[in-house]
């Protein structure tokens, strides 16, 4: 998680349900009707506003140990437009989460677009009004990082959702996956694989100005 995103990520800067068992796949999706991203993924960090995208409600930050990282800013945060380059702030913001690690099917495709369609909402943070935009990618495993928790994949399919489509064919690093169920998932993944991923985005609830 704690890289630079730039660097680790490429353009990229765990509740999983478990790769290569479909029926598994459908009955836990099934169960799990409200899609929650926990408190554990909660961070609270200082950082420097490095650019803003305001039509998507974007926010570039720059970690001192972090490097960049670009996150979205929920409806909590009702101070958005007054943030401004260069500003000093403290953020209460969510990490990715891995919501789906499962071997490419039509049935785990179509799960995807199902979680996606749904969207999250955030554990114990009452006052939100949205959900907590999901986004998937799909494609080739080039490379497992079992101590990481990484995968690397051929993209065939869209990014997220506040970035350009990364272009097919290019070789993309995930975040790290952090789920237990996410981590179990990668035991049966190997290179040449074809998979289908869906995460949240990162999300800040709230934003400090300091100075």
């Amino acid at each position: 998680m704690h890289s630079t995103r730039r660097t680790a990520f490429k353009l990229f800067g765990g509740a999983a349900l478990m790769a290569g068992s479909l029926p598994l796949l459908a009955q836990t999706a099934a169960a799990q009707a409200d899609l929650v991203v926990p408190n554990t993924y909660q961070n609270f960090k200082r950082g420097t506003v490095h650019s803003l995208h305001p039509e998507r409600r974007i926010v570039n930050v720059v970690w001192e140990d972090l490097g960049r990282v670009k996150m979205r800013a929920a409806d909590l945060v009702t101070n958005y437009s007054s943030l401004k380059e260069g500003q000093v702030v403290d953020y209460q913001w969510y990490d990715y989460l891995d919501f789906m690690i499962a071997k490419k099917t039509p049935q785990s495709e179509a799960q995807a677009k199902a979680l996606l369609a749904q969207g999250a909402r955030l554990e114990g943070i009452p006052g939100a009004q949205e959900r907590i935009k999901l986004w998937s990618m799909s494609g080739m495993v080039t490379r497992v990082d079992a101590a990481s928790g990484t995968i690397f994949i051929i993209n065939a399919s869209n990014g997220r959702p506040e970035d350009p489509s990364p272009d097919s064919g290019e070789v993309i690093q995930m975040p790290p996956v952090q789920s237990a169920a996410g981590k179990q998932a990668l035991q049966t993944l190997k290179p040449g694989d074809l998979v289908t991923t869906v995460w949240s985005q990162q999300t800040a609830i709230k934003a400090t100005i300091i100075r």
